[in-house]
């Protein structure tokens, strides 16, 4: 999570010449991006205008050698994702400065803050197709990385900077999820790949609907239902961290309809949107002790998932699958 790059006409003009997509005529940078420095590129090509996204990797990415891949059989499903531009010398990875580069096109489409219940359904969706889509993909992926000994581990670095009743939730929140993750039943969960960071600055809509997911870099092999927890989180919850069960409900809804789940995936559900909650929790907590000390950083409010957290223990979620099929 470093500093963005700083790019000028002329290295932008100079990057994208090895593309052969055309002139440049304007550029900007994104201002969502946190872990990489991403640039909007519109270029001209015989009268015809199209827009890029360049983004420069501060950091490599979690899904290591799976991601162009990835979103390559992404892209021949069908599925609304950026297709990975290769330069002229038919390479999807670039470099600058020393630094990965990619170039993508450009989906159309904004972000949404306040969701609709139509619009948790189609991301309920997306994710199912995405999970069938990589069904059986035998591509070497990564395991997803946040582990018990990496909450455990990560825990331990952030305890001795919170306040008391912020370090007794994370280490009561640590022990329970920990022991979720010990657990046979949590073990015996559909796997497969998942995207890992369904927030919602990582999808795209217009008037019609759902046009694109972005940012597969936390892409990862872990347990599906995991995928769903996180997008809860962010999807389905208020300012205070509190869960609606409306938005909740239609996004599993919308999910089991194409690829059901288990008895055993919606007990374990709010378990999971628990530990989803905490990782995300303490990935922000590290980075912003780290802005805190001195080093420049692009980061999120940590105590935004602390509310979360903290909602999570105080009110249990109760989902009735006789909802899913209603």
């Amino acid at each position: 999570m470093n500093a963005i790059t700083q790019l000028d006409v002329l290295d932008l003009e100079h990057t994208i010449a090895r593309y052969g997509v055309g002139d440049l005529i304007r550029y900007w940078p994104a201002v969502n991006g946190i872990e990489n420095s991403n640039y909007f590129i519109r270029t001209a090509d015989q009268g015809r205008e199209r827009e890029f996204v360049l983004t420069i990797m501060e950091q490599p990415s979690n899904a290591g050698g799976a991601y162009v891949p990835l979103l390559d059989l992404c892209m021949e499903a069908g599925l609304p994702v950026a297709g990975i531009v290769r330069n002229q010398s038919g390479e999807a990875i670039d470099r600058y400065d020393g630094k990965l580069i990619l170039l993508s096109h450009r989906l159309p489409g904004k972000h949404v803050y306040n969701p609709t219940l139509k619009q948790v359904a189609a991301l309920g969706r997306f994710i199912a197709r995405f999970h069938l889509t990589t069904r059986g993909w035998n591509h070497p992926v990564p395991d997803y990385p946040r582990t018990a000994p990496w909450l455990a581990h990560q825990a331990a670095l952030v305890r001795d900077h919170l306040p008391y009743l912020s370090r007794a939730l994370l280490a009561d929140t640590v022990r329970a999820v920990s022991h979720l993750l010990a657990r046979h039943d949590a073990a015996d969960l559909p796997s497969g790949i998942i995207h890992g960071d369904l927030f919602r600055d990582n999808v795209l809509f217009n008037e019609r609907g759902l046009t694109g997911v972005l940012d597969f870099h936390h892409a990862a092999r872990g347990t599906l239902i995991y995928d769903l927890a996180v997008a809860a989180n962010d999807w389905c919850t208020d300012s205070t961290g509190m869960t609606n069960p409306d938005r909740v409900t239609e996004l599993l809804r919308a999910y089991h309809r194409i690829r059901p789940l288990s008895r055993a995936e919606l007990r374990l559900f709010p378990a999971f949107a628990l530990y989803g909650a905490l990782a995300f929790w303490l990935s922000r907590l590290s980075v912003a002790i780290e802005r805190d000390s001195g080093r420049s950083v692009r980061t999120n409010n940590p105590e935004e998932f602390e509310r979360i957290v903290a909602q999570h223990h105080a009110h249990f979620f109760y989902l009735d699958e006789r909802a899913l099929n209603a």
